[in-house]
């Protein structure tokens, strides 16, 4: 290989760790986002919490089927009732919490609350795929899994609301517990969807 061709794959490679490393930090710190003046791609960062509730409710369909019979069918419905409902949910919080905050005069963009919401559900696809291993071993995980996945999102996301909090020492945890409570509202109300 001549030593062009060295050269450009080294700086290729250079880039992708960077940007790995940037997705890193940002999946496991989403509060990281609100300190960055950059505009950030919001409706890609959506998909992450649409892929987690996509997983709870394929657990949950799958939880179902062991106790009594539930198509193929509906199991993929609920899968991907879950794909949109995790999606639209968390953009409609990231609205809400926007317009709070412009109500309280922080200044704060739509894209850096949704972004820091949305990668918040890092630990809640991290504690979905566990509860698939888990239940490799014939136990029932979707509320098991889900739930504590989706108590687990509230800690960044309280991290990132205190930052954004400054000096207001209630802001944090009633915002969080705010946003915990839409949250599992959305999805108490998707439980009752029959399958």
């Amino acid at each position: 290989m001549s030593s062009e061709n060295t050269q450009s794959f080294s700086e290729k490679t250079g880039v992708y760790l960077r940007h790995a490393k940037a997705v890193t930090l940002y999946a496991l710190n989403p509060a990281h986002l609100l300190k960055e003046e950059k505009k950030h791609k919001w409706y890609l960062f959506l998909i992450l919490p649409a892929v987690g509730w996509m997983f709870f409710f394929m657990q949950v369909g799958l939880d179902k089927g062991d106790s009594f019979y539930v198509s193929a069918g509906n199991i993929v419905f609920i899968s991907f009732l879950g794909l949109a409902t995790g999606y639209a949910t968390v953009a409609g919080i990231g609205a809400l919490v926007t317009y709070i905050l412009g109500k309280m005069k922080t200044e704060i963009r739509y894209d850096q609350i949704t972004s820091c919401i949305a990668l918040s559900h890092t630990y809640m696809v991290m504690s979905l795929v566990m509860g698939f291993i888990y239940r490799m071993f014939g136990a029932s995980s979707s509320a098991t899994f889900g739930i504590a996945g989706l108590m687990c999102t509230l800690l960044p996301i309280y991290s990132g609301l205190r930052t954004l909090g400054r000096g207001r020492s209630f802001f944090a945890p009633l915002m969080a517990t705010l946003i915990g409570a839409l949250l599992l509202i959305v999805w108490k109300f998707l439980m009752i969807i029959p399958l």
